[in-house]
């Protein structure tokens, strides 16, 4: 059996924290369901194009992607993340909003 690599695991673990299927991952980033089911088949890295794609549909950037954590991060910022990370999509949603509320009604 083989390791998967980085890029497969980061995948299967933003499918997670979204709670995607590969036919909902698919559907939302564009990316046919062939490719992801023949990235995770066979072990293979995805495409610059792909990995755009995906990050797009997960709502993080490539640099989040790759990037696991950030030492520019006050410990108070890293608990932040994490706590909305651990939120469901529309949790997501509205913490952002009422975050950018309390930022506009200073």
């Amino acid at each position: 059996m083989y390791e998967e690599n980085f890029c497969i695991k980061r995948i299967r673990e933003l499918m997670d924290k979204n709670g995607f299927t590969s036919y909902q991952l698919a559907k939302k980033s564009g990316v046919s369901l062939s490719t992801l089911l023949s990235m995770f088949d066979k072990n293979t890295e995805p495409r610059v194009e792909t990995i755009a794609k995906l990050c797009s549909a997960c709502n993080i950037s490539i640099a989040q992607f790759f990037e696991r954590s950030s030492r520019d991060l006050t410990e108070e910022q890293t608990e932040f993340l994490s706590l909305f990370d651990s939120l469901s999509p529309e949790d997501r949603h509205t913490a952002h909003a009422f975050l950018r509320f309390l930022s506009e009604n200073k």
